[in-house]
């Protein structure tokens, strides 16, 4: 399966910062960790995009329900790149991370949060019924032995 944390949006005093270069990172160790796990085959790529802004942004930045694509092509018109986006046994979903704690953490801590903010949400994820059959358990058990190969404190 592929996992993927899809372009993070994050307040633009993020810039100032190491967190883009530190979620990237932990992008990359996700998807090697992943590369080989399937939990369903319905279930190709999974997904997840973060989001944290400050406060007098939070109202803009909602996280979107989770979302299942079993075969859909996207039209992107005036964005760089294809202009169809073909997403098949695709799963997404949006996590909201708490500015206040996030922003002033260093690259452990916010591993840390990250960590304990995603196996917070999986663990209360209603998945879509389309595949209602998804391997949740065990999903939740490699992404929570991930977190601790990373070195986080759950």
């Amino acid at each position: 399966m592929k996992i993927s944390i899809n372009c993070p949006i994050l307040s633009v005093e993020f810039g100032k910062t190491t967190k883009y270069d530190d979620i990237h990172e932990l992008n990359s160790k996700m998807e090697t960790f992943f590369h080989n796990k399937l939990y369903l085959d319905k279930v190709e790529e999974y997904s997840v995009g973060l989001i944290c802004v400050s406060p007098g942004f939070d109202e803009f930045f909602k996280p979107r329900r989770p979302k299942y694509y079993e075969d859909k092509i996207l039209k992107a018109k005036g964005l760089p790149g294809p202009e169809e986006i073909h997403l098949k046994h695709h799963l997404f979903f949006e996590l909201k991370l708490d500015y206040a704690t996030f922003f002033p953490s260093n690259k452990e801590e916010g591993y840390n949060i990250i960590a304990q903010s995603f196996l917070k949400f999986l663990e209360e994820l209603k998945y879509p019924s389309a595949i209602k059959n998804f391997d949740k358990k065990r999903f939740n058990n490699d992404m929570r032995e991930f977190f601790v190969q990373m070195g986080c404190i759950l």
